[in-house]
C-alpha cells in the first residue's frame, strides 16, 4: 500500500482526480456560472470563483459524502483537497467548452452516459432506501446460522498453491489433493505434476473469506486442502494453522445488523429492476439479438 501524502503528485491526488472523474463529464454539460449565481442568492455558501463560474459547499460536501474513505485518508485537508480538484476540473471544463469540445460526438456521448448513470443509480439507491433496519430477532438467528463467522470464528494461515493446468489435469489434482492431510505431501504432488506453479502463505480472517470456502476451511484440519478450480488450473488452499478469535453476539451485532440491511438493499434493487424488465418492450438488435438467442437456449432445461 502506498503511504499516503498531501503532495500532488501523490497517489492520493491520483485517486481523488479519478474519484472526481464524473464530474468532468457533468461539468461539461452544467450551465454557465453567471445562471448558476442566478439561482442562489446566497452566496455565502460559494467558497471558489472560477473565472464566471462559482463552486459552493454543497458541491464539495456532496464530494467528500461520495469518497468518504479518501476523504479520510487526507483528514482535515480532505475539504481543501476536494475543492482544488473542483477548481481544477472547472478550470478544465470552460476551456473544454470554449474548444467546442462539449459539442463533439465523444464528449456528447460520454455526458449521456453519465446523465444516464446518474439517474439510474438515483432510481437504484430510492429503491433500496426501501430496506428497514433487521430487528434483534433476525440478528440472533443469522449470529447462530453462522458460527464459522461468529462463534467459532478464526483467524486462517493458508498455504495458496496456484497451479496452470489443462481442466482435465486440474479436476485429477483436486481430487488428490484433497485426500492428503500435510502440507508436504501437497507440494509433493504439485512438484512431481511438472506443472507451472506458485506458493505463497497468507494469513486471513473468517470475515475475508468467501462464504462457500469458508464453510469448507472450518472443518479442515491443519494440513488439510481444498482445491478450487480456475478457468486456467487449480488454486489448492492448504490450512498451516489457526487461531481461535471468538466474538460474542452483541460484538457482532452492528456488522450483522448492516450485513442483512446490505442485503435487502441489493434484494429490493433486484427486485425493482425485474419489475422494470417485465413491464419494459426490450428488443435486441443484430448480434446481440444472436447472442441472447443463443443464451437463452443454453439456460433452457
Amino acid at each position: 500500500m502506498h503511504r499516503l501524502s498531501r503532495e500532488s503528485g501523490h497517489p492520493v491526488g491520483r485517486m481523488l482526480a479519478g474519484a472526481l472523474g464524473l464530474v468532468a463529464v457533468l461539468l461539461l454539460a452544467g450551465c454557465p456560472g453567471k445562471d448558476k449565481a442566478a439561482a442562489s442568492a446566497d452566496t455565502s455558501q460559494i467558497v471558489a470563483q472560477v473565472n464566471d463560474s462559482e463552486i459552493s459547499i454543497h458541491q464539495v460536501e456532496a464530494m467528500m459524502a461520495a469518497q468518504p474513505a479518501i476523504v479520510e485518508q487526507l483528514g482535515a485537508d480532505g475539504p481543501r483537497r476536494v475543492l482544488d480538484s473542483l477548481i481544477d476540473q472547472e478550470l478544465a471544463a470552460q476551456e473544454a467548452r470554449q474548444s467546442g469540445l462539449d459539442k463533439t460526438p465523444r464528449v456528447l456521448q460520454a455526458m449521456e452516459l453519465a446523465k444516464r448513470e446518474v439517474l439510474a443509480r438515483a432510481y437504484q439507491d430510492q429503491l433500496a432506501e426501501k430496506a428497514l433496519m433487521p430487528d434483534t430477532e433476525a440478528v440472533n438467528r443469522y449470529y447462530d446460522a453462522h458460527p464459522e463467522l461468529f462463534a467459532k470464528r478464526r483467524q486462517y494461515t493458508l498455504q495458496e498453491t496456484l497451479i496452470k493446468a489443462p481442466a482435465d489435469q486440474a479436476l485429477e489434482l483436486k481430487a488428490k489433493a484433497e485426500k492428503l492431510g500435510s502440507v508436504e505431501a501437497i507440494n509433493t504432488l504439485v512438484n512431481e505434476s511438472g506443472l507451472a506453479h506458485t506458493r505463497r502463505n497468507s494469513v486471513q480472517w473468517a470475515e475475508g473469506i468467501p462464504m462457500d470456502l469458508l464453510s469448507q476451511l472450518a472443518y479442515l484440519k491443519h494440513g488439510q486442502s481444498i482445491a478450487v478450480p480456475r478457468k486456467d488450473g487449480l488454486v489448492i488452499l492448504t490450512l498451516l494453522s489457526t487461531e481461535e478469535a471468538p466474538m460474542s453476539s452483541g460484538q457482532a451485532s452492528n456488522a450483522i445488523q448492516a450485513a442483512l440491511r446490505a442485503t435487502a438493499r441489493r434484494e429490493l434493487v433486484q427486485k425493482g429492476m425485474d419489475e422494470l424488465r417485465q413491464r419494459a418492450k426490450i428488443q435486441r438488435m443484430g448480434a446481440f439479438a444472436q447472442a441472447a438467442s443463443a443464451a437463452s437456449g443454453a439456460s433452457a432445461p
